[in-house]
């Protein structure tokens, strides 16, 4: 029988607009792609390296990002 070898880790960060908490988990290439449910603003991170995330944020249509 064989094993299953995927291990789900959870990743989280918060929004850069609006400050709330995301949580995803990686996808087979690798990236993690959230929503925000406060201000609808789409997270996507990439696990570079041990040191090395970088994180790519789209505002909704029709909207742009908070500039602080």
């Amino acid at each position: 029988m064989d094993e299953c070898k995927d291990t789900w880790y959870p990743f989280s960060w918060y929004c850069p607009n609006c400050g709330t908490q995301l949580i995803g988990f990686k996808n087979a290439e690798g990236m993690i792609k959230v929503e925000c449910k406060r201000c609808l603003a789409v997270s996507v991170r990439k696990v570079m390296g041990r040191r090395h995330n970088r994180i790519d944020v789209y505002a909704p249509k029709g909207q742009e990002t908070v500039k602080i």
